[in-house]
């Protein structure tokens, strides 16, 4: 039979006509192969890293506002000026995690006898550290933003600085000079340890730089101008540098039978002298002025924060090494923490200073 017809033309073999069979063949085979691709190892692994971005997004997602509220407690300290309980808390809070992070990570205290106390006694002065450094920045910022440092007593900022570069001196010849260590074992016995400390040295420097800003923001803004240092004040710097720069050179030229372990452990007498009397001009001012605006609150606040942990990180330190020359050998410390926590206290009756209330 032909199979070419006049109105259709040639018609195609039945033979040239893929099956039915032959059709779902294919499309399996075509199915499979996608599939294959599909599955393949590289799209197995982009799909496990899609999953996997996707769940540490969610992750950043829920870590994020943590990290935000802590970041702004944190900084409440320079912000806030009401003192109120909720962000005293949030402060205080925020400043103990991140100085309890600080002393996990940085280097310990190897001549602590106790591993797991070497870690509690960074973390105590790494908090006490940031707790004592924080507490110079609200003042400076308070400063800026007023354009103005009324409130602030230029006696108390100024002798306060003067007292750090006691402490500075003091802390730094302890922690570095090997000949000072020498002095302290002949005097304390060999076993002796100095209980001064990386946070102590860079507290000591830190203090020093930033009790400088005050003192030149005082001049800055005219401070000294409308509250110059009152007489006593001036005589007790004289004084200072008179009686430490005579020992000094007494010590030097061999006049006396004093060391240098002496002349700083008459700088860290300065010091806490300087630490007792220096509150005195801004509670009198502040009495004065039936007011302590001008005056942050988190210098307070902060201080005692600080000279707790200070206190409590010296005496633990002296029970760990089952030493108590810890104490008796670094009396500049201890008596630092003890009166700025009396002192601190008595701000609370100096005027309408209510965030100590909460406590």
């Amino acid at each position: 039979m032909n199979d070419e017809s006049p109105l259709l033309g040639r018609c195609p073999s039945s033979n040239s006509l893929p099956s039915r069979s032959e059709e779902l063949t294919t499309k399996e085979s075509q199915v499979d192969h996608t599939q294959r691709r599909r599955l393949s190892p590289t799209h197995v692994s982009d799909a496990h890293a899609l999953l996997s971005n996707t769940s540490n997004s969610e992750n950043l997602t829920h870590v994020r506002p943590l990290l935000i509220r802590f970041g702004s407690s944190f900084f409440e300290p320079f912000r806030d000026e009401s003192g109120s309980s909720q962000s005293v808390r949030g402060g205080l809070s925020s400043i103990a995690i991140a100085g309890t992070i600080l002393g996990v990570f940085m280097p310990k205290n190897a001549t602590l006898p106790t591993p797991w106390y070497r870690v509690v006694s960074s973390m105590l002065g790494y908090t006490y550290f940031l707790a004592w450094s924080v507490s110079f920045y609200p003042q400076i910022v308070a400063n800026y933003q007023r354009g103005s440092t009324v409130g602030l007593s230029s006696d108390f900022s100024t002798i306060n600085h003067v007292g750090y570069i006691c402490y500075s001196i003091y802390t730094t010849s302890f922690f570095w000079s090997q000949d000072v260590n020498a002095l302290f074992k002949e005097r304390y016995g060999q076993d002796a340890k100095i209980t001064v400390q990386s946070n102590d040295v860079a507290f000591a420097l830190h203090a020093l730089v930033l009790s400088f800003v005050w003192v030149f923001q005082i001049f800055y803004f005219g401070g000294f101008k409308m509250q110059g240092l009152t007489l006593s004040i001036r005589f007790a710097i004289v004084g200072i540098t008179l009686i430490c720069s005579g020992v000094a050179l007494s010590i030097k030229a061999g006049w006396t039978d004093l060391s240098w372990l002496d002349f700083l452990y008459l700088l860290s007498l300065v010091k806490v002298l300087i630490t007792i009397t220096k509150y005195v001009p801004q509670v009198l001012l502040n009495i004065r002025r039936k007011s302590t605006v001008g005056w942050s609150i988190w210098n307070v606040t902060l201080d005692v924060m600080g000279g707790s942990l200070s206190m409590m990180q010296l005496v633990l330190d002296s029970v760990d090494l089952e030493d108590w020359t810890g104490i008796t050998g670094n009396l500049a410390k201890l008596g630092l923490s003890v009166v700025t926590i009396v002192f601190d206290v008595s701000f609370e009756y100096t005027g309408k200073m209510e965030f100590l209330a909460w406590l």
